[in-house]
């Protein structure tokens, strides 16, 4: 019986993984993450295997993860995420029958794409849920990746449905919650009710600046607490023109989604919001989120999801950019 269980992504900038222990309180073991080569890799897909396994060997021995059955996480452009129902009821039948009615939807024959349908609702007319659609020869890459670095992927899951099953975590029962998840190149924006995704809409945009590289903070002090260092960091910290621009553009975006989702029928009212990733906890953008969506919001970090075990730390930057990584193991997973 396998002590930790791991989650691994593959971005265009880096491989990143942690590894949490099970149990009654599950922590942070080990965690981290390396660049890779440039145009070794996008979100989600992999253009050079074997630089992109010499990466994960070099992150699993840097960071000292101990697990090699992993879980991947994916999302991007190529990834469709839509709506879809089906007056079947039956799983079994509604897996036989997805490839048939979903096929005038897809980007590519329906032979060459991997199909997952994850039901949210049920009523008198069917059920009701989300179609994921990845191409085929883009999912055997990643996982001959992961394979020629000795790694197993136990399961391929959507990064938007580990932040689903987060906000689970972090929004009490009963009530919806907004996550805005920001990727250098991918942004996640995510409405979930108890850790069932109500709305899910992945965002193509490039928010990527000349940072210094993260430093570790001590070990002694805990994640969370170091969130509001980097608030008044921020805050000190102009944005380059690019960066304003792509997040004024993200922000535009979260608007229009927020608006659409709210003239759907039934849609339930978001009570509370979170964003996390590059740039989350920039005093500015945390307000213009909060406009866009209606509703507070709060920066999150790994810690907010998972404590980080004794004597572990991880620098900021990285914390913010692992939380959707370390929501792929909120609530089992899917």
């Amino acid at each position: 019986m396998p002590k930790t269980q791991v989650a691994v992504e593959i971005t265009e900038e880096s491989v990143r993984a942690i590894e949490v222990s099970l149990g009654r309180t599950p922590t942070v073991v080990a965690a981290g993450e390396v660049p890779v080569p440039p145009g070794a890799a996008k979100d989600s897909e992999v253009l050079d295997r074997d630089a992109v396994a010499v990466a994960l060997q070099r992150l699993w021995a840097e960071a000292r993860i101990s697990q090699r059955n992993v879980v991947l996480g994916v999302g991007n452009r190529r990834i469709l995420v839509r709506e879809h129902s089906t007056q079947l009821t039956n799983p079994a039948q509604i897996r036989q029958a997805l490839p048939f009615e979903v096929q005038d939807r897809l980007p590519v024959p329906v032979d060459q794409a991997v199909l997952d349908f994850v039901p949210t609702a049920q009523d008198d007319r069917g059920v009701h849920g989300l179609l994921v659609a990845a191409v085929a020869e883009h999912m055997e890459e990643l996982v001959g990746a992961l394979d020629k670095a000795r790694l197993r992927p136990l399961s391929i899951d959507l990064v938007a449905f580990g932040y689903a099953r987060a906000l689970a975590t972090l929004v009490e029962p009963g009530r919806t919650g907004l996550l805005v998840g920001i990727g250098e190149h991918t942004t996640h924006i995510v409405i979930a009710t108890d850790g069932v995704p109500r709305f899910v809409r992945v965002v193509p945009l490039d928010i990527v600046d000349a940072a210094p590289p993260d430093e570790p903070a001590p070990a002694s002090e805990p994640l969370r607490r170091r969130r509001a260092a980097t608030v008044e960091s921020d805050a000190r910290d102009a944005l380059s023109p690019a960066v304003q621009t792509a997040l004024i553009d993200l922000v535009g975006r979260l608007r229009s989604t927020v608006a659409f989702y709210r003239d759907r029928a039934n849609a339930a009212p978001i009570d509370i919001a979170f964003v996390t990733g590059t740039h989350a906890a920039h005093p500015r953008l945390v307000e213009a989120i909060a406009t866009a969506a209606g509703a507070p919001v709060t920066p999150v970090s790994v810690s907010d999801l998972v404590p980080a075990a004794p004597g572990l730390a991880l620098p900021v930057g990285t914390a913010a950019r692992l939380t959707g990584t370390a929501a792929l193991l909120q609530g089992g997973v899917s």
